[in-house]
């Protein structure tokens, strides 16, 4: 069972990703969706996840600033920056500041939603 804990503030989003993802994985996956970077930290404090997936362009913190609290609080867990509102810029920064991969939303759903699918069992597998 892979455990996922998926950060984006707009719910349709969230919804999306998890229907694409369940198809994948049928039961083999927990999605646990949360609004807020601050709401993931909290959420992270408190229970165990195998990958995190995070928009970029959130209110409050955005993605990186998001997975530099999460580097700092000593969490290690593969991060996938999982944004519509990315750039090249955006993306370099997130991968030298340790996210595990970059994915752009934009475009097919369901393509992109595959890719997701396969950058999170090759990071799980990688643990």
């Amino acid at each position: 069972m892979i455990r996922i804990l998926h950060v984006d503030d707009e719910p349709a989003d969230l919804e999306i990703t998890r229907i694409f993802l369940k198809r994948e994985y049928k039961d083999d996956l927990e999605i646990v969706s949360v609004l807020s970077a601050e709401e993931a930290l909290s959420k992270i404090a408190s229970m165990h996840f195998d990958v995190v997936i995070s928009d970029y362009k959130m209110p409050g913190m955005n993605g990186i600033e998001f997975l530099e609290a999460l580097r700092n609080s000593g969490a290690h867990m593969p991060f996938i920056l999982f944004t519509g509102k990315g750039n090249p810029e955006v993306a370099k920064e997130a991968l030298k500041k340790g996210a595990d991969r970059y994915i752009s939303k934009a475009g097919n759903t369901a393509r992109q939603c595959n890719e997701l699918a396969h950058a999170i069992q090759d990071l799980v597998k990688v643990k």
